[in-house]
């Protein structure tokens, strides 16, 4: 029976400590208040990896749109170089042509000069333009080819000049985004602390202050399960040790707390 006061009066300390930790600063619940500074704190930490993503997505956009850009001036190189060379292939067909009328004349002249005469320029004459025709047939498709490669570099071009300009778009938003996350985040600074001085508290303290409840509250159900079960000697001399801590520091508030015990 010696012991029976001191269990009682510890037992109710505890009680009393579960149930006053569920009380944050001034009043309020500390398990609303720590839940109310994990929000902040996640949503802290949302905005600032949301801003380093958005300088992320800007570093990239950056680089690709120098390659952009690089394959933007090799377009415009390989453009330059195909309309020469259709120029050339133009030049190359009016050269054939003037040929082939070379060539006609000198049939003709053959012609005018008689079977004997003529005969060797008539040949001379046929075989030129029969190179000729196949030159004039090979520049033609050869010219079509290239006019069709001219045309596929212009509409390439096109679409680097459109890539260009849809990586300034999200070059732009990205800045945007994260102009808007570092603004979120001052805001959610500011937000803390006007919390810190309105509730008098920090995130620390009340994630302590409920860590604190919960396991009295797991502390007192185990007692009190175990009273039960356990010889009430055996209880404290095992857990003596570990509780004597916590009753002085329970004990130095708790002085007027003896008289409802007493009771």
């Amino acid at each position: 029976m010696a012991n029976e006061k001191p269990k009682r009066r510890f037992l109710s300390m505890l009680r009393r400590t579960a149930k006053s930790a569920q009380v944050g600063v001034a009043g309020r619940n500390a398990a609303d208040e720590n839940a109310l500074w994990s929000a902040h704190e996640r949503a802290l930490a949302a905005t600032r990896e949301g801003a380093n993503a958005a300088q992320r997505v800007s570093s990239g956009v950056a680089r690709q749109r120098g390659a952009v850009d690089g394959v933007a001036d090799r377009t415009r190189v390989v453009a330059g170089r195909a309309q020469e060379l259709a120029t050339a292939l133009a030049r190359v067909a009016e050269s054939f042509e003037r040929l082939d009328i070379v060539a006609l004349n000198a049939g003709l002249e053959g012609a005018r000069l008689g079977e004997s005469a003529g005969r060797a320029l008539l040949l001379v004459g046929d075989e030129v333009r029969a190179h000729t025709s196949r030159g004039s047939e090979t520049v033609r498709t050869v010219s079509a080819a290239a006019a069709d490669v001219v045309s596929e570099i212009a509409q390439l071009s096109a679409y680097v000049a459109q890539a260009r300009d849809q990586t300034g778009d999200v070059a732009s938003d990205a800045a945007r985004v994260a102009g808007a996350c570092s603004e979120v985040e001052s805001a959610l600074v500011d937000i803390g602390e006007r919390l810190r001085k309105t509730t008098g508290s920090d995130p620390e303290t009340v994630r302590a202050i409920a860590e604190a409840g919960e396991n009295a509250r797991a502390l007192v159900a185990s007692l009190t399960t175990l009273s039960g079960k356990v010889p009430r000697t055996l209880l404290l001399g095992a857990l003596r040790p570990m509780l004597e801590p916590l009753a002085r520091v329970l004990a130095e508030d708790d002085a007027p707390g003896e008289e409802e015990d007493g009771g």
